[in-house]
C-alpha cells in the first residue's frame, strides 16, 4: 500500500504516528465536511469493479499501476472498509449507464452495470431533476471550461440529486480545470482527498 502503513505486530492500519499528527488532521478536516452524498464518475465506478480484490479484500496492487492510481486504489479500500458502517449514500445517474454501455468487453460491461444499478435513483423528485439538469448544464455555458460535454453532464446530474461531492479521477480533465470552474454547491474529490476528508474520523465507524 502507498497511502498508510500496515501494522503487522498490531494487526491494524496505523494511520497516525502521533496525537500532534491526529490533531492537525482534524483541524484541516473538521467532521461536518465529509460528503454524505456522492455522485461517482464513470472512472470511479470501473477502478471499484476493476479492482475489488484490492478494495474489498485489501489484496496486494498491481505494482505497475502509476502511483496516483495506486493511491486512489488504496483510498477506496480504505473508505469502503470504513463505509461499511458509514450512513453515506453513493450515486450515479443514466448517463453514468450510458457511458458504461459503451464498454466492449461484454463481461465488464455487465459487472459495471450491475454495480451502477445499485446506486441509480429512480422514479424521485431528485432523480428527475438530476436528468434535467445534466441536460441542461450540458448544453450551457456554466462548465464551459470542461471540454467533455459527459462530464458537465455527469456534474449537472449530480448537483440536481443533491449530491455534496463529485468523486472522479479525471485528473486531466477535470480535476485540473476545477478551480476555473464557478461556485458549485459540491465539491470535486479525487478518491484521495475523499479519504483524507474521512481519515481523522474513521475510528468513528470501526
Amino acid at each position: 500500500m502507498v497511502l498508510e502503513e500496515w501494522d503487522k505486530t498490531r494487526g491494524k492500519w496505523l494511520m497516525y504516528r502521533s496525537a500532534a499528527d491526529h490533531h492537525a488532521d482534524c483541524e484541516r478536516h473538521p467532521l461536518e465536511d465529509i460528503p454524505e452524498r456522492i455522485f461517482l464518475d464513470t472512472n470511479i465506478v470501473n477502478l471499484i469493479v476493476k479492482h475489488a480484490p484490492v478494495i474489498f479484500e485489501m489484496e496486494p496492487q498491481d505494482p505497475n499501476l502509476p502511483i496516483a492510481r495506486r493511491r486512489d486504489i488504496e483510498a477506496l479500500a480504505h473508505i469502503f472498509a470504513v463505509g461499511a458502517r458509514a450512513s453515506w449514500t453513493l450515486r450515479v445517474a443514466e448517463t453514468t449507464l450510458d457511458e458504461i454501455n459503451r464498454t466492449l468487453h461484454e463481461q465488464v460491461r455487465q459487472d459495471l452495470a450491475s454495480y451502477a444499478l445499485e446506486m441509480l435513483e429512480r422514479g424521485t423528485d431528485e432523480s428527475a431533476r438530476g436528468s434535467d439538469l445534466g441536460r441542461r448544464v450540458a448544453d450551457s455555458t456554466l462548465l464551459a471550461l470542461l471540454p467533455d460535454r459527459a462530464d458537465r453532464k455527469l456534474l449537472g446530474n449530480a448537483i440536481g440529486l443533491g449530491c455534496d461531492a463529485f468523486v472522479t479521477a479525471d485528473v486531466r480533465t477535470i480535476v485540473s480545470r476545477r478551480h476555473l470552474l464557478p461556485t458549485l454547491p459540491l465539491r470535486i474529490l479525487t478518491p484521495t482527498e475523499w479519504w483524507a476528508a474521512i481519515k481523522p474520523w474513521g475510528g468513528l465507524w470501526l
